[in-house]
């Protein structure tokens, strides 16, 4: 994929599992730098270090949850790239979260083909 390689990516999800699912998926795509955080104080800390071009956001995280996570994370860069995970995701939330500024969603469990779909879309969109 042309462009994978130079995407940072930002995985937040308080279940390792997740976090290390997302990641191999991502890596056989082709993305090199990957950091993850634990929960939403962590991510928006990392955000503001590492300056990811995408985030992967889960949604119940047991500190702040990830629509205040989102919210800070584009008060820090409203341009800010994000796709919401979760699997107690409501119409409700989604709404929500794509109202303020979300790019999109993905329900888990997590689907290598619907993850690989986002990220051609996103990749070909910093392409342009």
């Amino acid at each position: 994929m042309p462009g994978a390689h130079e995407l940072k990516i930002l995985i937040v999800d308080d279940s390792i599992i997740a976090r290390q699912m997302l990641r191999k998926i991502l890596e056989e795509e082709g993305v090199k730098q990957i950091q993850e955080a634990l929960n939403g104080a962590e991510a928006v800390e990392k955000y503001k270090s590492f300056q990811p071009d995408l985030v992967f956001l889960d949604i119940i995280m047991p500190d702040v949850p990830g629509d205040k996570t989102l919210e800070e994370i584009m008060a820090v860069d409203k341009d800010a790239r994000v796709i919401m995970l979760s699997s107690l995701g409501t119409k409700e939330k989604v709404l929500e979260c794509l109202k303020k500024g979300a790019e999109n969603f993905i329900m888990k469990p997590i689907e290598k083909d619907k993850i690989i779909e986002i990220f051609k879309k996103i990749v070909e969109k910093k392409d342009e």
